[in-house]
């Protein structure tokens, strides 16, 4: 075989590495991807759930009363204390857009006062 030959099958080969290369490079990619969407939703799915614990708890309050764990006098105080806390955190809800500090959790400005 004449030097030349050699070049080109040696071309060739490398042509083919560098083919494996950008394949696994972009799975790679795709993979990442798919990772990061997937922790991204896990956080806001998170944040969801916190919104959602107060109704969670006073189920689980509920069925604490109901299975006798809890007396009737703990289970009413308990609920007295859920809902005060939930009003005064709307209640903050409430002052903060009044007085034209924008939603933290959704980044949504306040609405324009009249």
């Amino acid at each position: 075989m004449t030097p030349a030959s050699l070049t080109l099958a040696q071309n060739a080969t490398l042509d083919s590495r560098a083919f494996i290369y950008i394949i696994l490079l972009i799975v790679l990619c795709v993979i990442g991807f798919v990772i990061i969407m997937s922790v991204k939703r896990r956080i806001f799915d998170d944040s969801r759930e916190q919104d959602q614990s107060a109704g969670t708890l006073m189920e689980s309050l509920e069925h604490m009363r109901k299975t006798g764990q809890i007396s009737q006098e703990e289970y009413e105080q308990t609920r007295r204390t859920i809902v005060e806390k939930t009003r005064a955190m709307l209640h903050e809800d409430t002052e903060s857009d009044e007085n034209g500090v924008s939603d933290a959790k959704t980044n949504t400005p306040p609405p324009p006062k009249p």
